[in-house]
This record gives C-alpha cells, structure tokens and sequence, in this order.
C-alpha cells in the first residue's frame, strides 16, 4: 500500500526523501532542545525563587522565633504573589505556622521543584527556629519553557526547510535531472537507426558524462552486433535456402540414420533410388537382400569412425537390376550421414568395358583374356560342386590357309565368323566358347554328361563346318576341322593342363588326317 503511495519519479522520490528526513532530524533536534531549554527554565525560576526567599528570610525568622501566625501568614500570602510559587508553607518548631496554595493549579510534590530554606533566630545565628518552603509552579515553567522552545522549534524547523530545499534544488539540478534526461533519452533510444545519448554540459567531466560515454559505448557495441547478427541471419537464411534447394534438387540421395539404422530424413533422390520410406524405417528394410551387409555398414562406420561405404545390386520389380553405391560418414550423437548415388550406368559401362576387354572384335566369342577368366569361375563352382564335369575341346581349321591366299583376308574373316556362329549353335549358354588366335577355337563343355558328350558334340561341329561356305559373288569356301577331347580329371586344378591335353589330342588328330575328333587320354595318376 505504501508502495503504491509513493511517487513513481526518482524526482519525487528524492524530493519526499529529504523532506522526510529534515523533519525527522528537526523532530530529533526539537525534542533534545526542548528538554534542554525545560532544564534551564527550571534553573532559572529555582533561582528567582531562591532570592524571593532570601528577601523573606529575616522578617519569616521573626514570625517563627515570635510564633506569630498573622505575621506568617501575611509572608505565605505574599510569597504566593509571585507568578512562580504554586505553593508556600511556614514551620516551626515542626508544626505547620503558615500556609498559602494557589487553588488554580494542582500541587505536585515533586523534589526537584521544592525549595526549603532554615530560619535562624534573630538574636542566635546558631539557633534553627524554623523553616519555609517553596514550591515552584510547574505551569509556569512549562509556559516558560514552551514560550523559548517555541522560539527556537520555529527558527530551526526553518532552517531545516531552507536547508532540505538547497539540497533538494541541488540534488535535482545536479543528479536527478541529468539522471532523467538520460533515462528519457534511453526510454526513446531506437539501436536501429545508430542513436546515441546526449552528454549533458555540466557532466561532461564527471561520472554521469562517463556514464553515458560508456552506455554509448555498449551501444555501439550492440549496434555493430545486431548488424552483424542480421547480416550472419541473412546470409545463414540464404545458404539453407541453398542448401535445401541443393538437398531437394541434387541427384545423390542424401539421408541421415541413427545407430540403429532408423531413418530420420532423406531427400527425394534417396526415395527415388531405394523407394519411398516412411519416418522411423530402418535402412535395410528398403533392400532386404543387402541387410546383413547394411548392418555391418553401420556398424564398422560407428567403431571406426570414419567414412565407409559399399555397392549394392538391387532388383527392381520389372525384373532389371539396378546398382547404387552407398556411403555412410558418423557425425554427432551417434548419428550417420549417407549418401546415395544410382551407379547403373557406370556398371553397367564397365560391363561393357570388361566384356569387350574379353571379347575376339571379328567374332564376338571369348578372347584368351575371357576364356580364362570363365575358366577360373567353372572352376571355382567346380570345387564346391565336384558333380560338375569340364571338358576342353581344341578347335582348328583345316585349310583355312587356302581361303585367305585364294579370296584374301575378308573372305577367311567371312569363314571364322560362320564357324564362330556354329559354334555358338552347338553348346548351351552355360558352355564357354572362345578363339583364342588366328584360325583355333576352343570349347569349355560345363555340366555333368563328361567327355561322351564331347565326342558327339565335336562330330556334329566337323560335319557342320565342313559344308561349303557361301562367300558371294559365287565363291565358295571348303574348309574342315580337327578337334582335340580332353576332360579335366578329379585331381586337375589348373586350367592349363587340360587345355594342353586337349591341343596335344587336336594335333593327334591333324597328323592321323585331319577332319576328326580325338579324345586325350587322362592324366597318370600322380
């Protein structure tokens, strides 16, 4: 309640506070004068009486040594004249003689305002015959004391006001009011358009004036900041406008993971790679067939700490494969950034790249480069499944050299690409055909029918390629050929002994005059 009484103006309030405080300390000073001013007053109406008493004295020992009652009466009548005496009494001889009271005021019997005075004989100084007593008016030592204080309580409440208004006055002039127009000016301060407070003049030097250079100061400092914070805002609010643009409109899909392979965002190049996920879906969901090797992803890029990645082939439901290659990189709290990128093209180049690298440009069959390589797989799948047979079949052409020296290099290229096409014709898919060089060829039979197959398929082949073979313009080529059988026995893990048997069993078959098939015996037991 008292709060809310007081003025909300540090003017007002200061104001109030002097004031309050003069009238305090004159209260104080009032007081302590007054009671010093009663203690004179006392002092000075005990003196008067003392010498009224000394003028009664001789006559009130007469009336006393005398015993005479009219004459003591007359002095206790006298003595009550005085404006100061309340009360007078005569005794003698420890009787009351005489006694006067003044009937308008009360008699209060206190010692300090009671004045007794012996009475000595008038012939014996040495002789007490009685005494008189005064005592002193407890009104009119108020008034007299009240009529001083009063004089003095005006005079100094006086002062004090002259003194509480000087003060107020410089107060005001001197701190308040520069504290007010500063806090005015502050109150309409606006940082944006770089205002500062005014130093007032009589300030400039003292501790207001380096006050306000100071909050200037800080204000310069915060405007310099604000603009620094708007412009970083901005350019911070221009680059995720970038970056969101980039992250919508890049083609690698950009995601991040917990360490539980839980999604928490992805751009729609990721959806469009693996498919549309919803929040909170694991990774691996979207390629069940990769989930062990996404699972080891993540977990070797959280232990290691550094980036890694992998390719994954993936089946689409119109029945092409797809390849994406997936990177993962840890950022904080166990969280890990991927990216994704669609890497069918590139596999898809190099596929190309490595069929072409291992096939003959004249026929399209194997070359010695993809002969090998399919014989190191049929191998491979050959030590996990012994049921499976491989058997080699060496291919030369007989008298091919007649075609090229009677109609030339085109024609004997017209007659390797008509063999290479009989060829083809008389194996499956899963069997290997190649040509290694010039006018030989070779045949990798891969199945479980073994070397009686071989024969039938090399009979048929030298029946096939022993037709004649329409070169145009009316020429016609004859050529035949001379095959060599060699199946890989139980034991053989190289390659190449088979494929010498087999060519051992082909010249076997040119010196025993050609245009037939010839089996090579298996290998002596080691």
């Amino acid at each position: 309640m008292i709060k809310r009484l007081l003025p909300r103006s540090i003017v007002g309030r200061t104001t109030l506070s002097i004031v309050a405080l003069a009238i305090l300390i004159g209260t104080l000073f009032a007081t302590v004068t007054a009671w010093r001013l009663h203690l004179h007053e006392r002092e000075r109406l005990l003196d008067r009486l003392e010498q009224l008493l000394a003028t009664v004295e001789s006559t009130a020992s007469i009336a006393c040594f005398v015993r005479d009652e009219v004459l003591a009466h007359e002095i206790a009548a006298g003595l009550l004249h005085n404006s100061g005496v309340a009360a007078a009494r005569i005794i003698a001889d420890q009787s009351v003689l005489a006694e006067a009271t003044n009937d308008a005021e009360p008699i209060q019997h206190d010692s300090r305002l009671v004045i007794s005075r012996a009475l000595r004989s008038p012939f014996d100084p040495a002789q007490i015959v009685g005494s008189v007593e005064l005592i002193a008016s407890q009104t009119v030592l108020r008034s007299l004391a009240w009529r001083d204080t009063r004089f003095v309580v005006i005079v100094l409440g006086l002062e004090l006001l002259l003194i509480a208004a000087a003060v107020a006055w410089v107060v005001y002039n001197l701190i308040t009011r520069p504290i007010k127009s500063i806090s005015d000016e502050m109150h309409r301060l606006e940082l944006r358009t770089g205002m500062r407070l005014r130093i007032p003049k009589r300030n400039r030097e003292d501790e207001l004036g380096r006050l306000v250079s100071d909050v200037n100061a800080l204000i310069a400092e915060l405007t310099s900041l604000i603009d620094t914070e708007r412009a970083l805002r901005l350019e911070r609010e221009a680059s995720e406008r970038r970056l969101t643009l980039v992250f919508e409109k890049v083609d690698a899909g950009i995601f991040e993971i917990d360490e539980h392979g839980r999604l928490q965002s992805w751009n729609p190049a990721f959806a469009r790679t693996l498919g549309e996920p919803q929040e909170g879906d694991h990774l691996e969901a979207l390629a069940p067939e990769h989930a062990g090797r996404l699972r080891s992803l993540i977990h070797d890029t959280l232990n290691s700490g550094r980036p890694h990645e992998a390719d994954l082939e993936l089946h689409q439901p119109n029945g092409l494969a797809k390849w994406a290659e997936i990177s993962l990189t840890p950022i904080e709290d166990r969280m890990l950034q991927g990216v994704i990128n669609d890497i069918t093209e590139r596999k898809r180049a190099e596929l190309a790249a490595q069929q072409l690298a291992q096939r003959d440009t004249l026929t399209g069959l194997l070359n010695r480069r993809g002969l090998d390589a399919g014989l190191s797989a049929a191998f491979e799948r050959r030590s996990h499944d012994p049921s499976i047979k491989l058997t080699f079949l060496a291919i030369d052409l007989d008298h091919f050299k007649d075609v090229n020296d009677a109609y030339g290099h085109a024609a004997g290229d017209l007659v390797l690409q008509q063999v290479a096409e009989i060829l083809e014709r008389a194996v499956r898919r899963s069997d290997l055909v190649a040509r290694p060089g010039g006018d030989e060829f070779s045949i990798v039979l891969v199945g479980a029918e073994g070397s009686a197959r071989a024969a039938q398929i090399a009979n048929d082949i030298i029946a096939e390629i022993s037709q004649p073979i329409d070169l145009g313009d009316g020429c016609v080529a004859r050529v035949g050929a001379s095959i060599g059988i060699a199946e890989v026995a139980a034991p053989e893990r190289d390659p190449a002994a088979g494929l010498h048997r087999a060519d051992e069993a082909m010249y076997t078959a040119k010196q025993t005059g050609r245009g037939r098939a010839v089996t090579a015996a298996p290998p002596a037991p080691a």
